[in-house]
């Protein structure tokens, strides 16, 4: 089967944690350096552009209808390394955390002079504390409400959706946008209560959203998780801010919100993996936290979506299909062209060549439905086949 050491890594690597594969002592303090690489070639045949929306992140990335466009790009993971300090001092538990995340995009294809000029910093923190008073987190990492989702999504060491954009956003989408919101990586300071038995807690206030207008206001979110041990995991989350939509031409200031949870569970039946994540919220939006969320005079849309999958394990080699979708209501004052829905279908196969290293292939369709459309507007439709590798170290 798929070594769960490598499932595990990258996960940690996402939360921010050290897999512990290059370490040394330095004085009271240990000192972690752990990293992942990964490319991909994806060919995408954008069978139909679709049209510019409100609250639609798009497809096909550019390409007009009834061409290919093909990369060699990194997946739903960038690169990475991470660095990470540990010592334990007058009874607390100490940690800093530092990463460096950068893409593989080549942005001078045409040209053949320069580089790849994205890159990210996703996690730089520190955090304290000791089993009995729990943790606290400060600085940026990975969000709560999502987090379940996008870990537990089998592309997570491949690529899903988003390869039309040739890695302008670092990353592919997985399955963002069409099943679950994108947790992303932001700053926080957090807390985590002492382990309960099975029941892991969470909660912290965010840096404020503000796509519309004035955030005065933390965000808040929360999380909680269930083990059952070898056969899987439980969870919940929630997300809450209040922010001030500016005044503009025709329309008054307004308060309005960005609510959500999200429920979801990933189970385990011998080589049987079943998954499956729901959210809903107000002014949440369906793929980045309130993008698409309000209305042109601020008022927050409704919009919900579903994630479900099933894996197979035979020996080394993991079978894998999902499927998502996110929907996004209008409000009574949407009249012109927006988001409806965007789906997408996953089928991947995912094999264990080491216990470091996954060789992996998907193939991949999604498509943007819209509403207020002018007649004869298609519905946007892209497909994908993608295939590479990804090693930890």
């Amino acid at each position: 089967m798929i070594s769960k050491k490598l499932v595990a890594a990258s996960i940690l690597a996402a939360m921010g944690t050290s897999a512990h594969a290059i370490g040394f002592k330095a004085g009271d303090w240990e000192m972690d350096i752990s990293g992942s690489v990964n490319a991909y070639y994806n060919t995408t045949s954008c069978d139909n552009a679709g049209a510019t929306a409100s609250g639609a992140l798009g497809v096909c990335g550019g390409t007009a209808t009834g061409q290919d466009r093909t990369s060699i790009q990194n997946g739903l993971l960038p690169g990475f390394i991470i660095f990470s300090a540990s010592t334990k001092q007058a009874g607390y538990d100490l940690k800093a955390v530092i990463s460096i995340d950068p893409g593989t995009t080549f942005t001078g294809a045409n040209t053949g002079t320069s580089g790849q000029l994205v890159g990210d910093q996703r996690r730089v923190f520190l955090q304290f504390g000791n089993e009995s008073m729990g943790t606290i987190k400060a600085g940026r990492d990975i969000g709560l409400f999502g987090q379940n989702a996008i870990l537990n999504d089998m592309s997570l060491l491949a690529v899903g959706g988003g390869s039309g954009f040739n890695g302008a956003l670092n990353t592919t989408l997985g399955s963002i946008g069409a099943g679950y919101i994108y947790t992303e990586f932001q700053p926080q300071i957090t807390y985590t209560a002492p382990a309960m038995g099975n029941l892991s807690l969470s909660a912290g206030v965010f840096q404020p959203k503000s796509p519309r207008g004035e955030a005065d206001s933390p965000g808040i979110q929360a999380m909680a998780s269930y083990s059952l041990g070898d056969s899987g995991k439980v969870w919940g989350a929630l997300i809450n801010q209040s922010r001030d939509t500016l005044p503009t031409a025709g329309t008054s200031a307004s308060q309005t919100d960005i609510s959500g949870y999200e429920v979801g569970a990933a189970l385990t039946f011998g080589n049987l993996g079943l998954t499956g994540n729901y959210f809903t919220g107000e002014g949440l939006g369906t793929t980045l936290i309130g993008f698409g969320g309000a209305d042109s005079q601020g008022l927050e849309r409704d919009s919900d979506g579903y994630l479900v999958q099933a894996t197979y394990k035979v020996g080394n080699t993991k079978f894998g299909i999902n499927y998502g979708a996110s929907t996004l209501d209008a409000t009574r004052n949407d009249n012109a062209i927006m988001l409806d829905e965007t789906s997408q279908m996953v089928l991947g196969v995912y094999h264990n060549l080491t216990p470091s290293l996954t060789i992996a292939g998907e193939y991949i369709t999604r498509e943007e439905q819209y509403r207020f459309a002018p007649a004869g507007t298609p519905k946007g439709e892209e497909s994908t086949i993608a295939v590479g590798a990804i090693l930890f170290f």
